[in-house]
C-alpha cells in the first residue's frame, strides 16, 4: 500500500506537471476567421489654387473660358440658389456688382475647373471661400458655376 502511494505521488508531483505543460489550453481551430481590417477613407489632396482672378484688367476677350458657355437656365437657377444659401452676396452683392466686403463677380472668368478647385482649396482667399462636398455639392459647384458665368455674361 505504501508503495502504491509513493508511486502515486511520484507521478502527481514529477508526470503531472510535465503533461500540463504540454497542453497549453484549446487549439485554435483552422475554420477561425482570420482577422479583419479597418478601412480607413482616404482623401485625395487638392493643389490651392495660387492665383484667382476675378476682374480682368482689360476687357474681357471672346478667348475667356466664360465667353462661349452655353448656359442652361435651370441650372442658373439654381445656381442663384447656391449664391442665396452660402450668402455669397453679403460680400459681392446681391447682383454679384460687389461691395466695400468683396469684389465684382461681373468679371468671373475662372474655368469651371479652375473655379471647383477654388472652392474647395479656399485659393489666397482662404477658407471663407472653402467649401467642402458637404456644404457644397459637386452638382451645387457647378450650378453656380452656371450663375457666375450668367452675371458675367450679363445674361
Amino acid at each position: 500500500m505504501k508503495r502504491s502511494i509513493t508511486i502515486w505521488l511520484m507521478v502527481f508531483l514529477f508526470i503531472a506537471p510535465m503533461l500540463a505543460s504540454c497542453s497549453s489550453g484549446p487549439a485554435a481551430t483552422p475554420t477561425d476567421p482570420p482577422p479583419t481590417r479597418t478601412p480607413f477613407p482616404t482623401f485625395a489632396y487638392i493643389e490651392p489654387t495660387t492665383e484667382v482672378v476675378f476682374e480682368a484688367s482689360e476687357p474681357e476677350s471672346e478667348d475667356a473660358p466664360t465667353a462661349n458657355i452655353e448656359l442652361d437656365a435651370k441650372l442658373v437657377g439654381r445656381g442663384r440658389g447656391r449664391y442665396e444659401a452660402l450668402q455669397c452676396g453679403s460680400c459681392h452683392g446681391e447682383n454679384g456688382e460687389g461691395t466695400s466686403e468683396g469684389k465684382s463677380l461681373l468679371q468671373f472668368n475662372l474655368s469651371e475647373e479652375d473655379f471647383i478647385t477654388f472652392v474647395r482649396s479656399g485659393g489666397e482667399l482662404g477658407p471663407s471661400h472653402q467649401y467642402s462636398t458637404d456644404r457644397l455639392s459637386n452638382s451645387g459647384s457647378r450650378n453656380l458655376y452656371q450663375y457666375l458665368v450668367s452675371l458675367a455674361q450679363g445674361s
